[in-house]
């Protein structure tokens, strides 16, 4: 989390430049949640009784002179499972997501809470082992951008917090042909640690194709993991017909540092039509295969209905319950609207079940965005 103290600099230092231009948008919005789960598990996000929370986002832009727009976007965190008092008896007031930004037609510069160039441009191709770039940070992130029309291109770097240094370098570009647009992404290694799960110090280069035939979509890609010395190699197809489309992938993957090189591949069938979407999914990804059934159904009135079945089978046999949910929503209209789940069967895995992640027993939720 990011102190309050940043972004009230920020924005002072961002209400002096729109001032001076006086061509500005200013945009808030406000969501709150108030829930109430029955089920405690071992992971930490989970709710147990009744939980809440309050979010305040604003955007703001303001037209420069000379071309450039400055931008601004906060997310602060109002209340969160608590009366909004901290243990020493002060208000807490966060911010969670902040970015600055100075943009033109051809060119950007974004600080703050914002994605990695690499994280920007990859196309994958399936479940590709070796294709690991960082995708979130609890540090800030410095990104250039440049757009030629066919040909982009973003630089980046982390901003650590404790040093004030640049760490990682990650670039991204792409191309685009016509019939086929080109990809690339590399990050370099680093020893720099960040506390975010999604976060990879390892060197990591790809580069990945993806083209429209006979209504078919095809995309090639290959990765190399310089660090873990791991490759992978990946084609993915989607065909449309109808209101199915129907998407298979497989991945062979190579490398000293995996636990096997047997290859990853997966099907899925996805169906919409009116008031009825359905899926079925198989993976068979890093030693787990996973078969799983989504489906919904819009009754009318502003209610949906939803339920989901998902079976598990790990090669190392292992223990890993199958899963299922039941679920509900109701729009109430003015941006309000209730969940109602019962979902379970988590065991050796996190508790974010089915299409929707819900949370594992039953769940009442009410919802508001202002």
């Amino acid at each position: 989390m990011k102190s309050i103290l940043l972004t009230t600099t920020a924005i002072v230092a961002f209400a002096g430049a729109a001032a001076a231009d006086g061509h500005t948008s200013v945009a808030h919005s406000l969501s709150a949640t108030l829930g109430y789960n029955d089920t405690e598990n071992a992971f930490d996000d989970n709710e147990l009784g009744f939980y809440w929370e309050g979010n305040l986002t604003t955007t703001a832009t303001a037209a420069l002179d000379n071309g450039l727009t400055a931008g601004a976007y906060f997310e602060i965190e109002v209340a969160g499972d608590n009366d909004g008092i901290n243990d020493d008896g002060g208000n807490i007031l966060e911010s969670s997501d902040f970015v600055l930004s100075l943009t033109s037609d051809m060119a950007g510069l974004y600080y703050g809470d914002t994605g990695r160039a690499a994280e920007q441009y990859w196309v994958s191709a399936g479940d590709m082992e070796s294709d690991g770039v960082s995708t979130g940070s609890d540090s800030a992130v410095i990104r250039g951008d440049v757009d030629f029309g066919a040909y982009q291109a973003s630089v980046s770097y982390i901003i650590d917090e404790e040093t004030d240094s640049e760490e990682q370098l990650s670039f991204g570009a792409a191309a685009d042909f016509g019939v086929v647009s080109l990809t690339v992404a590399y990050q370099e290694e680093t020893d720099f640690a960040d506390s975010d799960g999604d976060f990879s110090g390892d060197e990591i280069l790809g580069v990945s194709a993806t083209g429209s035939f006979a209504g078919a979509t095809l995309t090639v890609a290959y990765a190399d993991n310089t660090t873990a010395d791991s490759q992978s190699t990946g084609v993915k197809v989607a065909y449309p017909f109808g209101p199915v489309t129907a998407t298979a992938y497989y991945v062979d993957e190579a490398g000293t540092d995996l636990p096997d090189e047997d290859p990853n591949y997966g099907v899925n069938v996805a169906y919409a039509d009116g008031p009825i979407a359905a899926a079925v999914d198989f993976q068979d990804d890093q030693g787990t295969t996973i078969t799983a059934l989504d489906v919904s159904y819009d009754v009318g009135n502003g209610i949906t209905a939803f339920a989901g079945y998902e079976v598990n089978d790990l090669e190392s046999g292992a223990d890993y319950a199958d899963e299922f949910y039941v679920a509900g929503t109701f729009d109430l209209g003015g941006g309000a609207s209730v969940l109602v789940s019962y979902a379970e069967g988590e065991d050796n895995a996190d508790d974010e079940i089915g299409a929707g992640e819900y949370q594992e027993g039953t769940t009442v939720e009410l919802n508001f965005a202002f």
